[in-house]
């Protein structure tokens, strides 16, 4: 169940170990980095969903409201977040990010890359759950989503049985 949640959760966020196809790393994230990375995609990640469970939802689905007040906010705080996510941008792709460019460079395909991704790993059938758990969630500030996204996966990443790192490997919080 709690894997489940944290799916939900990731593809609210859409991040996964899939996402900007990772290199795989021993190194850990700082959870602060994570958040700013998830609020940063908050935007770009609904409009994927939005777009993959338009046909799948009623027209009053939480989801598919474009001009809500609250995405207007997920979007002002997304572009706030990009100078500490462009960090977790070059965490994420390693090796692979280009040794000469800029990540504000680099951005506007890191823009285009995460909602034709998403859209792929998005199931029609799923588009009920991540409806319902975006209208749960949407009150709340991007802030408290982009932590809570982040002890979903560090709980979804510590219930992993197949020993494999995940790519999104978040470290524990300093309290813990």
């Amino acid at each position: 169940m709690l894997r489940r949640i944290s799916t939900v959760s990731a593809a609210m966020a859409l991040l996964s170990a899939t996402t900007l196809q990772a290199a795989e790393t021993e190194q850990c994230m700082p959870p602060e980095t994570a958040e700013s990375l998830i609020t940063y995609v908050l935007p770009v990640a609904l409009d994927a969903a939005r777009t993959k469970c338009a046909s799948s939802l009623p027209a009053t689905a939480a989801l598919l409201q474009v001009d809500s007040e609250q995405m207007q906010r997920y979007v002002a705080d997304s572009q706030n977040a990009w100078p500490k996510a462009s960090t977790a941008v070059r965490s994420l792709v390693g090796q692979d990010f280009p040794e000469n460019i800029e990540a504000d460079a680099f951005r506007p395909f890191i823009d285009a890359m995460i909602p034709a991704m998403l859209t792929k790993e998005i199931k029609e059938k799923d588009c009920p759950s991540i409806d319902k758990v975006y209208g749960l969630l949407e009150p709340m500030p991007t802030s408290n989503i982009a932590s809570l996204t982040v002890m979903l996966v560090q709980l979804g990443n510590n219930d992993q049985d197949d020993g494999k790192k995940s790519a999104f490997n978040i470290c524990k919080a300093a309290t813990e």
